[in-house]
């Protein structure tokens, strides 16, 4: 990372902690009037990006690698069970909490081996990891990480990555009564379109499209 200017990482650190804010502000809104979609997803975001901004700037760095490796295990737990549970609901079809859980594998592997990463990491990574990643493994999974970038800014179903494509207002927690047409779910979205609605699930697919970037570029840094 000598090679690249200074710049660029307090300028994707910054876009970190922007990320972390506005999931931060999302889950307030969510929570007040009661959704339940894309939850999740907000929390996981909110330790990404934090964590993120640590690698990229040294400074803003906190916490003892252990106790981030425990958040990200713990994502990743909970997203491949969502993710088994929506297979079991709804058929075979890749569930969008899926790539949310390579994204917190991808968390892990950077606490795992930041023998070749970043400064930020290894101040981070307080345990004694010193190893290289494999660069197989980084390259398939910043390769699937750029590539849901690319879904999600293709995708005509907007919120599709954060919410999913299954489901109801109910299942949504939207009852017609907590908010004025303000549904988080792709699916409930045709039903009730509103700017509000729309600026949500625009705002998850930008956090989306920037957290993979910044995740698939750290991990090709780290080779």
């Amino acid at each position: 990372m000598s090679g690249t200017p200074s710049w660029l990482y307090y300028f994707l650190g910054v876009l970190m902690w922007s990320v972390a804010a506005y999931c931060l502000w999302e889950f307030v809104w969510s929570t007040s009037i009661h959704l339940r979609a894309g939850v999740d997803v907000e929390i996981a975001h909110i330790f990404m990006g934090i964590a993120m901004a640590g690698m990229f700037v040294p400074k803003w760095a906190f916490g003892p690698s252990a106790i981030w490796e425990i958040i990200f295990l713990a994502l990743l737990i909970w997203f491949v069970v969502r993710s088994i549970q929506s297979v079991q609901s709804y058929g075979l079809h890749v569930p969008h909490q899926t790539i949310h859980a390579v994204m917190s594998f991808a968390m892990l592997l950077m606490y795992w081996f930041p023998g070749g990463s970043t400064a930020g990491v290894m101040s981070m990574s307080m345990s004694a990891h010193s190893a290289r990643i494999d660069p197989g493994l980084a390259f398939v999974v910043a390769f699937i990480l750029f590539g849901s970038a690319i879904f999600t800014i293709a995708s005509p179903n907007r919120g599709a990555t954060h919410f999913g494509t299954h489901g109801s207002m109910q299942d949504a927690g939207w009852d017609g009564a907590a908010s004025t047409g303000a549904v988080r779910s792709a699916v409930a979205i045709q039903a009730v379109p509103d700017t509000r609605t729309t600026f949500a699930l625009v705002g998850a697919d930008a956090t989306h499209v920037i957290m993979s970037v910044a995740m698939g570029f750290m991990l090709i840094l780290m080779i």
